[in-house]
């Protein structure tokens, strides 16, 4: 396998980055709103497909404001829409950043375990001729037979469970 990290990007780089992006939640704390449970799963939102249904009801609201209850101003609905997209384009960055940084770290954690792998297969050769990397060894032999192959663990575990079941 390749290796997937070439370049690392200085710490100085990822601080700066941490500082931008605690001061752009700090900067936009003020504005946000945190939904409890009940809000979020019972309000009524602009789901996926209904932006164009809103912007429809805007578009005909505009045009018929004396169809609406002398309460109702459409530029209230207009500027809402308007909101709604400026927050879709800095969600959209944010994602994009997030992604980035997301498979970078993927990257280096797949690089990372190439090299314990190939570490640990050289210490298991040696071990055998090294009496205190015997003992040292022993540690990841506990952390082996607590954590290793855990997913295969759970399938076989399951399909015997399912087995004992018939």
């Amino acid at each position: 396998m390749r290796k997937i990290i070439l370049t690392q990007a200085p710490k100085a780089t990822t601080d700066a980055l941490v500082t931008q992006v605690n001061a752009s939640i700090n900067t936009f704390t003020p504005f946000s709103v945190n939904l409890t449970e009940v809000e979020k799963e019972g309000g009524r939102s602009m789901a996926e497909g209904r932006e164009g249904y809103a912007r429809l009801v805007a578009r005909i609201a505009t045009q018929n404001p004396t169809s609406l209850s002398r309460a109702d101003n459409p530029a209230e609905l207009n500027v809402l829409l308007d909101y709604y997209a400026n927050l879709q384009g800095t969600r959209q960055a944010v994602l994009s950043l997030l992604e980035k940084i997301e498979e970078t770290q993927l990257g280096a954690a797949t690089d990372t375990m190439v090299l314990v792998d190939r570490y640990v297969r050289n210490l298991q050769i040696d071990r055998d001729n090294n009496a205190s990397l015997d003992l040292a060894m022993r540690e990841i032999d506990e952390w082996n037979k607590r954590f290793a192959n855990t997913g295969e663990a759970a399938v076989k575990k399951a399909a015997e469970t399912d087995i004992d079941k018939a």
